[in-house]
């Protein structure tokens, strides 16, 4: 337990906190760094009653900048006093990560030392509130669509990280709750391995001491996904646009191909958009190969959706045409995504 530190970072903690701190302390871990997130002068008392703990170090904030900034401070004040340690695990303060858990993510890093542990929760049973329920299936969904990883609990605050690995993490955006799916995010890429434990599924009075916020944070968790859905919407109605437009300019100019000119032409110009959309705006990467990648992509979908649409018509479907396309092409939109994220914007 000497070489594990205990992380938690504290916007306005209650007395849960301090029986968290006093448990961890029992089950033999002897460093506690608990980040005072902004709290305010009315919990001075609070942060004033733990500071005196030989094994508690306090940090703080002078006002509230969210739980991703919080586990910053506390891994710069790691690496930049050089602790004696091997390990961190991140806990919340709302007394829902119990001491024996945190044991548990202690053993698996000693048995496999170069991992990222996380303590998943089990979202099955019936006192699990339906927010969270709805809400870890949609992470968990979103997350595998994006990165490519499954996982049981993507968005568990209890979290076994190696010393070896917070430079890199430090590295990652984020300040707020999105900070811990980007941390996940960040880790494929440079081969750093996940594991899982199973823990404890604590949440008391319906997980109403969070600070998370339905719609601030749940954007900034999904926004990849929200800013992929909103460039292909812009993209839609640019080509629709544009074909418009030079269907009026080409109706008398070329009046036997004006129709298949404007389609091309309009296609051309709005795939274009969607593509320095997508490379600048929505993953924010991608080299010079990625031009081409996307229209390689671009006529690979073009041809899956007519041929599925082909391949899966049935007479009994009447003229449901129409609506297969568009079970078709929901499809392979999102397909498009995991291809766009992995392949096409890759770095390099």
């Amino acid at each position: 337990m000497k070489q594990v530190a205990i992380i938690i970072p504290a916007y306005k903690p209650d007395q849960k906190c301090h029986t968290t701190i006093n448990d961890i302390l029992t089950a033999g871990f002897q460093r506690v760094i608990v980040v005072d997130d902004g709290s305010g002068p009315e919990y001075a008392d609070f942060f004033e009653s733990i500071s005196p703990i030989p094994e508690v170090t306090v940090l703080r904030h002078a006002a509230n900048q969210g739980k991703g900034r919080a586990l910053k401070t506390a891994f710069h004040y790691i690496l930049n006093h050089q602790l004696p340690i091997q390990a961190v695990i991140t806990a919340d303060a709302d007394g829902q990560h119990l001491a024996s858990d945190m044991l548990k993510i202690a053993r698996q890093m000693k048995e496999n030392p170069d991992d990222v542990v996380l303590g998943a929760r089990d979202f099955s049973q019936k006192d699990v509130p339906f927010r969270s329920r709805f809400g870890n299936k949609m992470t968990r969904l979103l997350f595998r669509l994006a990165i490519g990883t499954k996982l049981t609990d993507t968005q568990t605050g209890l979290r076994g990280i190696p010393v070896k690995y917070l430079r890199h993490l430090l590295t990652v955006i984020g300040e707020r709750f999105e900070y811990e799916m980007n941390m996940l995010a960040a880790l494929k890429p440079k081969g750093i391995p996940l594991s899982e434990v199973t823990i404890e599924t604590v949440y008391i009075d319906e997980n109403k001491s969070s600070h998370f916020d339905p719609l601030r944070d749940s954007f900034h968790i999904y926004k990849v996904f929200i800013f992929y859905g909103l460039s292909g919407a812009a993209s839609f109605g640019l080509d629709v646009g544009l074909y418009w437009i030079f269907i009026q300019l080409l109706r008398d100019e070329a009046p036997e191909l004006f129709i298949i000119l404007a389609t091309v032409a309009a296609r051309v110009l709005s795939s274009l958009f969607n593509y320095f959309v997508n490379r600048h705006k929505v993953f924010g990467q991608g080299s010079k190969k990625s031009l081409v990648r996307y229209y390689i992509l671009a006529a690979s979908i073009m041809i899956m959706s007519a041929a599925s649409v082909h391949l899966l018509y049935a007479e009994w479907l009447g003229r449901g045409e129409v609506i297969l396309k568009v079970l078709v092409d929901t499809v392979l939109f999102i397909f498009g995504f995991v291809v766009q994220r992995s392949w096409v914007f890759r770095k390099e």
